[in-house]
């Protein structure tokens, strides 16, 4: 089989899909199945990618703006069997058969929620267009059943048109933990964590709130947040900011921006408990690596988080904020051995989500998106 991944974006990577392809593009060259693969990705980061030997193709964003026909013309030129378009996006690239994936729900379930006018709108734009992709497309790869859920239920999407294939995540040693220079004045142990784009849909107000509500109760504890501030919401860090100096935990947050992995793994590895507020996810990485790191975690019981975490986290209705101290309490009171037979157990579930059971899947439903054209 001959596979062409074409990453139709506006000129760059996050961090979280930049990860995806490093992980999956060298396992998917590696199964028998595939005879060739053509990686097509924007010019600005083709040669920042860590993809081996894969053969990759720079694509200019300025080609999109003039209907992709040099994007076109070389996928014409390479005639593989299948394209696989990962970013929710279709082209028409003629009589070759396209698998689309859904992996932002943002966009389909909460597009405004808290956003800018503008940025909502951009979210309203960015459903569309997965929406005509999700039609048009030959075959859809969901990375959860709750995406697969809403594709079928909200639009329609003939059931027998979807796969569902989740992410990996790698198994966790700690050796390579680093402490982030911007966390030196926090104690380990002591502090709760969570990740992820700082926007509105991470609904981290809940976590602010329920600060204020411990430190009412005599229980302080310090906040670490990690992640990148998106250029439509830079706004809302300076929110949670205000927020947290209204209930009194203005001296609690800690802001770590950016971190690589191995600093990632010193705030899981160190944390008292993980703390995920999400409003909106397709299949959360950050929630796959709060499990591979043994992490005691608190999650909204939003949909997808209950499908990844199971009966290994504690839940809350997303804005009960005394429901969400509650539950910070509770778990952060466990008795050393119970608090041990968690992060066991989560290290346990985490080995159901592998790279390679994700590749081996993928190139599955490829085949099948090659097998539907052909019928």
């Amino acid at each position: 089989m001959r596979i062409a991944i074409v990453n139709l974006t506006r000129g760059g990577l996050s961090g979280g899909y930049r990860k995806y392809l490093e992980q999956l593009i060298p396992l998917l060259q590696e199964d028998p199945r595939v005879l060739e693969l053509d990686l097509f990705v924007p010019a600005e980061v083709v040669d920042s990618l860590d993809l081996g030997q894969t053969r990759s193709h720079a694509w200019s964003a300025r080609d999109a703006r003039a209907g992709s026909v040099w994007l076109k013309n070389a996928l014409r030129r390479l005639s593989p069997d299948v394209i696989f378009i990962p970013t929710g996006r279709w082209l028409n690239f003629g009589e070759i058969p396209v698998m689309v994936s859904v992996r932002n729900m943002e966009p389909l379930t909460v597009p405004f929620a808290g956003n800018s006018i503008p940025e909502g709108i951009r979210n309203v734009a960015r459903a569309y267009v997965a929406r005509q992709a999700c039609r048009q497309a030959t075959r859809v790869m969901a990375v959860s059943s709750h995406v697969r859920d809403f594709l079928v239920n909200q639009w329609r999407v003939p059931s027998e048109k979807i796969g569902v294939v989740y992410h990996g995540v790698k198994p966790v040693t700690g050796q390579d933990a680093v402490k982030p220079k911007t966390l030196q004045s926090v104690d380990p142990g002591n502090f709760i964590f969570t990740a992820g784009s700082l926007r509105p849909a991470r609904g981290l107000e809940d976590i602010v709130k329920a600060l204020g509500v411990l430190r009412r109760k005599g229980r302080r504890q310090a906040l670490v947040i990690a992640g990148e501030v998106n250029p439509g919401t830079v706004f809302y860090k300076d929110q949670v900011q205000r927020l947290a100096l209204e209930v009194g935990a203005g001296d609690d947050l800690f802001w770590a921006g950016h971190l690589n992995s191995s600093e990632m793994s010193w705030c899981f590895l160190n944390s008292a408990t993980f703390v995920m507020t999400s409003r909106a996810e397709a299949c959360p990485n950050v929630v796959l690596e709060a499990l591979a790191h043994g992490s005691l975690s608190v999650s909204t019981s939003r949909a997808p988080m209950p499908e990844f975490f199971l009966d290994l986290a504690s839940y809350y209705e997303p804005g009960d904020v005394q429901g969400l101290a509650d539950q910070l309490t509770t778990v952060i009171d466990l008795s050393v051995d119970k608090k041990q037979g968690l992060r066991v157990a989560a290290v346990k579930r985490a080995a159901d989500f592998k790279w390679e059971t994700t590749a081996f899947e993928t190139i599955s439903q490829l085949e099948l998106t090659i097998e539907s054209r052909r019928r």
